[in-house]
């Protein structure tokens, strides 16, 4: 007989969620809570209700308990009075204040829990297949291998590299396991590379099928718990990199040579064209000045057509040899200081701005460019600003403001303005502020030139106009705060912005 509880054990027993029991050593069951009598009746001996299968294991479980006081906690199954299995994690205390041997009995429902388990299992299962299907389809071989260098996995673009069955190859040594594609890879010292694992990156070739590769191979150890002291391998197919590469590389040289050429022939222009040009002004001006008196007036005209025509000419040439310098060759990048580019316009400009207002900012940005390149675009907007204005007070502006990444800068005119049609036009070559008559003198080229030479530092130029009121010109420059393109290289340069007082 057990001696009599106090009432609030009596309840914390029944009120238990676990099935709880109070048996003997034989498996007799005294007592049950009710959640117990709910599932599993009211049954007299622990064997109704413990899995067949498990009974051999509560045996030893409960002999343990008679023995030492406590068992478990142990995992096992048990069958409902409807017949279903149940498992629980089950522990067996013996109690002392009891007159005769009894020991208290408590299973934990692991229903919701193995079912958690199963969905887990297969949910691992499910994103595995996943996984290893998303590997299959990578352009890139990946070679799993154990710290005894057995292959553990393979995916099947290996397969496609090396000719061989990933299936068999699963539990081989690697070097066994790649055994058959020894003599697709064509040097031996690649292969002993690939088998031992190097640790720095290299390239090898490999032919199977008919078909030469170029692979890329990467060797990364593996430290996670289940697979420490393998290594990942990664077979990365750069056949169409590397042949891209050298048509790059065949392309670069050709342009090389391109280059070359257009120098040579750049000399030549400027020493076999010019020549005969500077002929013809000097004689024309000649004949103007000794014969001036003994020509009539048609004849002074021709010859001072043919003064203007041939200066006009070498100023092109000029032009056009300053536009062609352009992104052809590596120009030295330096901090400008564009006060000091707005002096030197204005000494190179002098007389050409004796009757211009010329407005500059206070503070100007130091820029990282070629400071020749910088005096050439500036000089060159100033100049068709004074070129293209028929006001008598002639009004230049320039300005700046940051935006972003980028300076904004504008040039700013009173003149002629521009027709609408004509906005995008005037970037191109040949084409002038004034396509209707020959009453501003221009190559047509300057405007191209400052397109060029704005591009090359990868910002953009354009116009704003109205007919009669004026034009500003705006084109943006890199902010040197943010990286650099150097023109006609992939270099970057970076410096600190500072602000710099006009003078």
């Amino acid at each position: 007989m057990t001696k009599k509880r106090r009432p609030h054990e009596h309840q914390l027993f029944q009120r238990s969620l676990n099935f709880a029991h109070i048996i003997d050593a034989e498996g007799h069951v005294w007592e049950s809570n009710d959640r117990a009598a709910e599932v599993f009746g009211a049954p007299r001996r622990v064997w109704e209700f413990i899995h067949p299968d498990d009974q051999v294991r509560f045996r030893e479980e409960l002999n343990r308990a008679a023995l030492r006081g406590e068992a478990g906690p142990t995992k096992l199954r048990t069958i409902s009075q409807r017949k279903e299995v149940i498992p629980v994690e089950m522990k067996i205390v013996r109690l002392e204040q009891t007159s005769q041997a009894r020991l208290a009995l408590e299973m934990r429902d692991l229903t919701a829990l193995a079912e958690l388990e199963n969905k887990v299992r297969e949910a691992q299962a499910r994103y595995r297949y996943l996984i290893e299907d998303a590997i299959d389809t990578l352009d890139t071989g990946i070679l799993l291998l154990d710290k005894e260098t057995r292959v553990i996995w393979a995916n099947r673009t290996l397969e496609r590299f090396f000719d061989v069955d990933r299936d068999e190859m699963v539990g081989c040594e690697v070097r066994r396991a790649l055994l058959r594609a020894k003599r697709a890879v064509a040097q031996p010292e690649d292969f002993e590379k690939v088998v031992t694992g190097t640790s720095e990156p290299f390239l090898f070739t490999v032919q199977t099928n008919g078909t030469e590769r170029i692979l890329e191979y990467r060797s990364i150890p593996v430290a996670t718990e289940r697979y420490k002291g393998g290594r990942i391998d990664h077979f990365i197919d750069v056949t169409e990199k590397r042949r891209l590469e050298q048509s790059l590389q065949e392309k670069t040289r050709r342009l090389e040579e391109k280059n070359r050429q257009l120098e040579e022939f750049t000399h030549v222009v400027s020493h076999d064209l010019k020549e005969p040009l500077r002929t013809m002004a000097a004689f024309s001006q000649y004949l103007l000045e000794d014969y001036a008196d003994k020509l009539d007036e048609e004849a002074r005209d021709y010859l001072q057509r043919i003064n203007r025509s041939s200066l006009r000419m070498r100023n092109l040439i000029d032009d056009l040899l300053r536009l062609s310098s352009i992104g052809t060759r590596q120009e030295t990048l330096e901090k400008v200081y564009l006060s000091e580019v707005f002096e030197q316009i204005k000494e190179d400009m002098k007389s050409r701005l004796e009757n211009v207002s010329l407005q500059l900012p206070k503070t100007m940005p130091i820029i990282i460019a070629n400071r020749t390149r910088m005096v050439e675009l500036f000089g060159n907007l100033i100049s068709n600003a004074i070129k293209y204005n028929d006001k008598q007070e002639k009004r230049i502006e320039i300005g700046w403001t940051q935006q972003g990444e980028f300076y904004k800068f504008y040039v700013r005119d009173n003149g002629i303005g521009i027709e609408e049609q004509y906005l995008e036009k005037v970037f191109e070559l040949f084409e002038r502020l004034n396509p209707r008559g020959d009453d501003y003198e221009s190559t047509g080229a300057g405007l191209a030139i400052c397109k060029r030479i704005v591009e090359e530092y990868g910002g953009r130029i354009w116009v704003e106009s109205k007919v009669g009121e004026g034009s500003t010109f705006y084109f943006t420059l890199p902010n040197p705060r943010f990286s650099l393109r150097e023109p006609g290289t992939n270099g970057v340069r970076e410096t600190v912005l500072t602000m710099q007082g006009a003078n």
